[in-house]
């Protein structure tokens, strides 16, 4: 997995990827906790962290479809400029009425980040190609977000009671002005991807073919709309589940906060040493393969852990979450990016990001609700349920068709020159 490091212009981003990612993180945790402490409302704070969900479903295919005809070097550089000074907006809240700052600034930054994403997913595959150095990348960004999990979260709390919210914020700033600083080292340049259209077309009538085209793609690529179907059935179940770690562990682990730190934290372990297994996979089962066992063990895994009262066996158990996760989410991408040409790539993964955030508010909501009336247990196992029909859908993922039993993508999409120069 670490041999794709020695991809140089990839060693950049993996790095601007990791300082950007941290400083969210910090932020993530510090923000709610200084709107509360503004406010006293939960109601405030609660509105704090779902002001960066809404972005996700409201600018997604806007965002995929700017990614293709932009530059993405240019577009990952002014992104993080960007996102440096609307962060910074929140140093100026000293007093309750000036929290809409934040939700302005929180937005903003969730909202240029939707441009960021697709941006970086399409931009990877120019820099190593589709072939298994695409499976390593993918496996080292996941590194790089169980890393982040782990230890942000904690982080960010602890500076917020150190030094309070001002320095997180000016923290999380300094991460994106590094990462854009990271970019601009970048060498590799690639070509606009958007196709020409007729100059005599509207604006309008250009961004809905360029969207048209991406929905086909998505819809008639082989293999591409059962492995969507699997991936927001998925979704739908993690999120449910997700809205009941708090009652969860104050109901029937019979623990507070501390306790749901030592989770995530578990959880953070967990998809650390999924990263390496996810790159041993993809070396040597089909992502078919990889996708139907690792949901069909994280049903598994869910139906026992929501159903223990035991804090010992909970931490091994969300251990034991991390890497079928992974697998399944690493797997995802490479097959994504490995079956859709270049100059779609933006809008299918800003497609794709649409479709699990839509997936992950519907869950957190239906989570939430039969939580409540039909008990924590009862809606655990619908949850894992769930999952397990997402492996059921993930059979309808063609079987490989090389002697070797690999999946190989769009056989019509030429791989990339080789890079050496760039290592």
């Amino acid at each position: 997995m670490f041999e794709v490091l020695r991809v140089r212009n990839y060693r950049l981003v993996a790095t601007a990827e990791l300082l950007s990612s941290l400083g969210d993180w910090l932020l993530l945790v510090a923000a709610p906790y200084f709107v509360l402490r503004l406010t006293g409302s939960t109601l405030a704070t609660g509105l704090s962290l779902a002001a960066e969900t809404v972005p996700a479903l409201l600018l997604g295919p806007v965002a995929g479809v700017f990614a293709d005809r932009w530059d993405r070097r240019r577009t990952m550089l002014t992104v993080d400029l960007s996102r440096a000074a609307v962060v910074a907006l929140m140093l100026l809240v000293h007093h309750p009425d000036q929290v809409w700052l934040i939700y302005v600034a929180l937005i903003g930054e969730a909202s240029l980040g939707q441009f960021f994403g697709p941006a970086r997913r399409a931009l990877v595959p120019a820099l190593v190609g589709r072939g298994p150095q695409l499976a390593a990348a993918n496996s080292f960004f996941a590194l790089v977000a169980g890393t982040v999990r782990l230890v942000g979260g904690p982080l960010g709390g602890a500076l917020y009671a150190l030094v309070g919210f001002a320095p997180v914020v000016s923290l999380d700033a300094t991460s994106y002005l590094a990462s854009a600083l990271l970019i601009t080292t970048i060498r590799h340049r690639p070509e606009p991807a958007s196709r020409p259209h007729r100059k005599d077309t509207t604006v309008l009538r250009r961004f809905a073919s360029d969207l048209r085209d991406g929905t086909m793609h998505l819809l008639t690529a082989p293999g591409l709309p059962a492995v969507l179907a699997a991936a927001s059935v998925f979704f739908l179940g993690n999120a449910a589940l997700t809205a009941l770690l708090v009652p969860y562990t104050g109901t029937l682990l019979r623990a507070g906060a501390g306790t749901l730190g030592l989770l995530f934290a578990a959880l953070g372990a967990g998809y650390l040493a999924g990263a390496p297994l996810s790159r041993a996979t993809a070396a040597h089962l089909s992502d078919r393969t990889v996708m139907i066992s690792s949901l069909a063990g994280l049903s598994v895994v869910f139906a026992v852990t929501f159903n223990i009262r035991n804090l010992a066996w909970a931490l091994v158990l969300f251990v034991l979450i991390g890497p079928p996760g992974v697998c399944f989410l690493v797997t995802v991408d490479t097959y994504l990016a490995r079956c859709t040409p270049d100059a779609l790539l933006g809008r299918v993964s800003s497609a794709y990001g649409m479709l699990q955030a839509a997936a992950t508010l519907a869950g957190m909501l239906c989570g939430a609700v039969l939580g409540q009336r039909a008990g924590i247990s009862i809606t655990a196992d619908l949850a894992a349920l769930c999952v397990a029909i997402a492996a059921v859908a993930a059979l309808r993922v063609p079987r490989p068709t090389t002697p070797d039993g690999r999946d190989t993508g769009d056989p019509s999409i030429p791989a990339p020159p080789d890079r050496s120069a760039d290592r």
